[in-house]
Formats: C-alpha cells, structure tokens, sequence
C-alpha cells in the first residue's frame, strides 16, 4: 500500500547532492543513469534524459523547450476536444433527432481518442511525481492530478456506459494550461541564470599545449598541472598559470572590473575568461582546473543558487501546510455540493478548489525575485554570496569602514623613507611580498621601481592583525609594522626616526617602521588620498537612513581629515583589531543589523563578527571566506548599489507573497461557493504565475 506523504518538492532530502546532467537541479532520490559520449551521466528522470536526446541542449532553457513543444501538441488537440464539445453540448436542442444523437454517441469516441494522447504526454510524468518513491507526495502535482485525471475517468466511464457527464475539455485543458504556466516559470528562471551560462561560455574550449617539444591542441578538460600552454593575442586565457615567457597587455576586467589593460611579464599571474589584447604568452599551469579563478566564480555561483533565504524558507513552510488543507477544504466542499446538488456539480467544486489553489505563484514569488536580483547583482560585479545575505542586507542599519584601501586608494604612495642603510630597506621589501596588506603592496612597489628588490630566504613569515608583521629573512629577525607594534615588542624609536613620525602624523600620512633582531632601524612613510567616490557614497547611505562609521587602526590626525572631507561623525583612530569587534557588538547590541566593509585580508575578523562582510578588490581571489559579499573591483559605489539592489528585491518579494495570498483566498471562495469552473480555475492559477513572473522581473528596472 502507497504511503502518503505530506512534502513538498523542495523538502525531500538530496541523494549524494548530485546534479542532473540535463537540468543541474539537484536529484531527489536515486539518480537515473545513461550513457553520454561514452560516461555514465546522472538523470533526475527519464523525461531529462529524453529532452537531451530530442533536443541536445542542457540546463533549464531544454526544459523551457520542452514544455513549449509540449504545450503545441497539447494544445492542438485539447482545442479540438473542446471545439468537439461544444458541437456535443449543444445537443440538447434537437433531442428528437436520431441521427443527431447518434452522431454524438460516436463525437464521444473521437473525443476520448483526441484526449488520451494528451494525458499520457502531460499528464503522466506530472502523475509520476505525485506517486513516486512508492507514496503519495501531497504536493502541487497532486493538485493538478486529481483535478485533471478525475475529470478524465470520469467521462471515460461516461462514454462507456451512455452518459451525461462527459469533461475531457477539462482534463485536457487543465493540463495544457499548466504545462504552459510551467514553461513561462522555467524559461523565466532559465533567463534568471543567464549570467552563469554566460560565464561558461567566457572559458575557449581547446587550448595549445606545448609537450615535449611539441605543440599539441587539447580539451580544456585535458589540461594538468605544470602543463606550459601557449597562448596568441586575441585568445582568452585557457587556464590559471604563471607567466614563464612573453609580455602584453591583458583585459581583466571580468574579474576586477577595471576597464584599463594590465601589463603581464614574467612572472606574473594570467586567469582563464580573461582577454589577451596585444601579448604572446607562455605560462606554467600552476594549479588544478576546479582551483582556476573562472571555475571558482562558477561553483561559487552554484552554491549561492543552492541556497535560500529565510522568506524562501517561509514560503516553503507554508506551502508544506498549506497543500493538506487545500485538499481537506476541496473534499469537504465536494461533499456538501454532493448532497445539495449532485455528484457532477460536487465534482466540479471539487477540481475548481485544488486548481485554483494550487500554489504556484506562492512557490515562485521569493525564489525567482532572488535569483534575478543575484543575476543582477553579479553582473554588476558584485558577488552576494547565498539568498539570505541579500534579504539580510535589505534590512541593513549600520555600515562600518575600514580606511587604508577602502575609503583611500588601495595604491598608496611612499613619500618618505628613512635607514641606517639600504639593505634595511631591501629586508623589509623581501617580507611584505608576503603579506597581502595595501601598506606592504605599496612598499614593495616603491622598491621594485627603484631597484631595491633581491631575491631572499624567508621564513616563519606571521601575521599580526592590526599591528604589522615579522619573519626571518635571510638569517635577521624583521619586524615591519605600527608604532603600537613596536612598542609591543618593547624596542625604542630612535629621536630621528621620531621626529619623522611625529611630522607624517600631523600631515595625516602612515608611519611603518622596520626593526632588524631588537631595535627599530628605519621608517617608512606612505601618503593615501580619499577615494574620488567616497564623498557620493556616503551622502547616498545617509539618504537611505544607514548610519555610517569609519573605523581604523590609523592615527586622530588623519581620522580628523575624514571627518571634515566626508561629514562623517563616528570616526573612530587608533583601534586594535579587538577595538573593531567592540564596536560592532555595540552597534548589534542595539538591534540594527550591521555591515563592516573592508578589504577581506586585514579586516577578516571584523568582517566575520557583523552580519554582513563586504569586501573589496576580490577580482582574482573569489576565495575570501571571511566576506559574505565580494566585490570584483575597488569601486566603493557598489555598496550603495548592493543595499539598493537588495531593497528593491525584498520589496517584489512581498508584493508577490501579498498577490499570491489575497488570490488564494478569493479563488478558493469562488471555487467552495460554486462560482468557478475548473478551466477558469487553471487559467486563473497560469494568470496568477505570469503577474508574479512580471512583477519579478522589475528587480532589472532598479
């Protein structure tokens, strides 16, 4: 005996988190494997596997295809039925006419005939997924199901033993109607996803490996570590490797979205997706294809499809509860229409309630409004990472700032640099190659353009968030950091090192020392200017009533210049790392929900600790597990632009969970109260659909 069961699809638990080959959703239960190209490929259904035989196209946009050309053979005979129909019922005005009557006896046939094939081609796999596994699943399929196929047997019976109750218009209709709302909700989500579609089309698919002296064009798939691939202008950049021969410029701006060339060299790193403009290249595959930067991109857009945000989580919730009391008020509807009128009028109510009910605008309402606005958000460079973070963000209240390489440019200026001597200097450059931090990319910058780099030995390289960092080079301890760094080691400022400290202080510019085994032996001071943004993207979250703070390790001077250039009044100097998660705890404390923007390296532990980390710069390090948000670009307008995008989707969200609700509620009264055909009832329910589809769609018009 079939177990009844009360889930909906999205409940039922992930086998192994497979995906289909055809549609990539991920397959309830044991997955259906055939043979493609000579490998095994899983299948959620047979139904994918024969849309990619027929077709040859994966993902939703067969599917979407699928359910067209489904639709047209439906549709063509279900019109037919129903033109048939009409001649049928009007019968009744020449009911003393043998031959008429007997011409509709055998219209009954032909109709049956007509009909049959359409049940099996759109009923049947709806059919199977609402008895599958061996159980009942109580879910939208259900509906349909029992609306539909009980209308169906019913006039099978009919014709057989002569009589009235004849309604394959409705069976017929019924499905074709969903089969279309189904093919406007896949196409929708399949336009949705287009972003990542386009990503995959951003790798070439051959790629010419130099092997043994020769040449050899290969699959992308067929690339390995420590291959040397060769790479001419024009191409895209097949893999993620190391420069080890040639020079040229290089369009990055998927990644970074900087719209500028960089110039590549030896040495130097290329990505795969990226444009070689004017360079011929050989580079040195240094890591495994699922490590490259463009496949990280991609699974990591996979991840954040997977997820989903509370209100999607809600709405899961209510249908789950919501489908057995459909069904409950559908039978107890049936019943009492069964002994005031009839069976017929009964099992019209009957059909009218589970159609008209049937949840569809409910179940996309959140996730579609959330997959466009995620769409979106990517291509503007902006990477949400899951649903919830982008609900969360539209109730944001707070938003902190980190300041080197946030609200200043990331590439500061070395204006002053003091030394016993130059190889002091040459030490510390050789340290910060190690560290990510803008202060030592700058660093190192300065003594590259000077010539003050060599090759040396570093070891026990540490970090030491929010005062600097230490290792050994070539033998010497070296130590590279903040005054309060210094004075944590115990060692003493030498009077003029101190003296240019105290000037790079009042002129708002950063002091970094460099100590050598235990004493402080040189000084380096870095200019930053404000970011040419900053001053709009400030006025823009005061607008949207988002209290803005600036917290920084750096010294009151400077804090002091970013309060009168930005009019911003909580900036906070001189703060230790710990310093930063006080503030943030505060600011929660009160109830707000609090953003911490900086650049993912630095900040990690501030951006972890608020409800939402934002990071900036992440164009070729989409592996920043500290950030909930990842900026490709060092654009500070992006942050505005994501809290705007995010509100914008929260309030589809809930026009479309307000729809869906107020017409489940006069629907299904006009269905208990006998007012409602089922064909009117499927139509309504496919109207209900494309209103949501639409209003989801506005998240574009941002």
């Amino acid at each position: 005996m079939a177990k009844i069961t009360t889930e909906c699809e999205c409940s039922v638990p992930i086998h192994e988190a497979k995906e289909c080959f055809q549609c990539g959703i991920p397959i309830t239960g044991k997955p259906l494997q055939y043979t493609v190209d000579g490998k095994k490929e899983n299948f959620c259904c047979f139904g994918c596997y024969l849309i990619y035989k027929t077709t040859g196209v994966r993902g939703e946009e067969s599917t979407a295809v699928a359910f067209l050309g489904k639709f047209g053979f439906g549709y063509f005979f279900a019109m037919l039925v129903f033109m048939l129909s009409t001649y049928m019922y009007g019968a009744h005005l020449t009911p003393d006419d043998p031959e008429a009557q007997a011409f509709v006896g055998f219209i009954k046939y032909v109709i049956l005939i007509l009909a049959t094939p359409v049940m099996l081609l759109l009923g049947v796999p709806i059919l199977r997924n609402a008895f599958s596994g061996g159980r009942i699943n109580l879910n939208t399929d259900t509906l349909i199901v029992l609306g539909s196929f009980s209308a169906y047997f019913l006039s099978v019976y009919s014709v057989f033993t002569d009589k009235p109750s004849v309604y394959f218009e409705t069976a017929t209709m019924i499905l074709v109607l969903m089969t279309f709302g189904r093919y406007i909700e896949t196409s929708s989500r399949a336009k949705a996803s287009n972003f990542m579609k386009e990503l995959l089309k951003l790798s070439p698919q051959k790629a010419v490996v130099i092997r043994d002296g020769k040449e050899t064009e290969v699959n992308i798939e067929e690339i390995k570590v420590g291959d040397t691939v060769k790479i001419i202008p024009g191409e895209k950049i097949p893999a993620d490797g190391v420069v080890v021969e040639g020079q040229g410029h290089v369009d990055e701006s998927l990644l970074t979205g900087e719209t500028k060339p960089v110039l590549k060299k030896v040495g130097d790193e290329l990505y795969t997706g990226t444009t070689n403009i004017d360079g011929a290249f050989k580079i040195k595959v240094n890591k495994p294809s699922e490590d490259w930067t463009l496949n990280r991109f991609i699974q990591i857009m996979k991840e954040i499809r997977a997820t989903k945000a509370p209100i999607n989580r809600i709405a899961d919730t209510i249908a789950y509860y919501f489908l057995p009391v459909i069904v409950t008020i559908a039978i107890s509807a049936g019943i009492y229409w069964y002994l005031q009128d009839g069976f017929e009028k009964a099992l019209i109510v009957f059909m009218s309630v589970l159609l008209i009910s049937c949840p569809c605008a409910f179940s996309i309402g959140a996730p579609l409004a959330l997959w466009i606005g995620l769409g979106e958000a990517m291509r503007e460079g902006i990477i949400i990472k899951g649903a919830d973070i982008l609900e969360k963000l539209s109730s944001v209240r707070t938003v902190f700032f980190d300041k080197t390489g946030t609200i200043t440019d990331r590439n500061l200026q070395v204006s002053h640099v003091k030394a016993l001597n130059e190889n002091i200097i040459k030490l510390a450059c050789c340290l910060e190659r190690n560290s990510e931090h803008p202060v030592g990319k700058s660093i190192v910058s300065y003594c590259v353009q000077r010539g003050l780099t060599e090759d040396c030995k570093v070891e026990d390289f540490k970090v030491h968030f929010g005062y600097g960092i230490e290792g050994i080079v070539d033998g010497k301890k070296i130590y590279v950091g903040s005054k309060n760094y210094m004075r944590k080691l115990g060692f003493g400022i030498p009077e003029e090192v101190a003296q240019i400290d105290r000037k790079a202080e009042e002129n708002g510019e950063i002091p970094v020392f460099i100590a050598v085994e235990d004493r402080v032996a040189g000084i380096v001071v870095l200019t930053q200017s404000i970011r040419k943004e900053a001053p709009k993207v400030f006025d823009v979250l005061k607008k949207l009533k988002i209290k803005v703070g600036v917290l920084t390790g750096d010294t009151p001077y400077f804090a002091k210049v970013i309060k009168e250039k930005l009019g911003i009044k909580d900036v906070r100097a001189g703060l230790m790392p710990q310093d930063k998660l006080k503030a943030i705890d505060e600011e929660k404390k009160k109830g707000r929900v609090v953003a911490m923007v900086g650049d993912g390296i630095n900040d990690a532990p501030a951006l972890i600790r608020a409800d939402i980390g934002i990071a900036m710069g992440c164009g070729t390090d989409l592996t920043r597990e500290s950030a909930n948000i990842s900026l490709l670009s060092d654009d500070l307008r992006k942050v505005p632009l994501a809290v705007l995008l995010a509100k914008k989707v929260r309030k589809v969200i809930y026009t479309n969970m307000f729809w869906a609700f107020i017409y489940n509620i006069i629907g299904i009264g006009l269905a208990v109260s006998g007012k409602l055909t089922p064909i009117f009832a499927a139509l309504a329910m496919v109207l209900s659909s494309a209103f949501v589809i639409a209003n989801s769609i506005r998240v574009k018009n941002w």
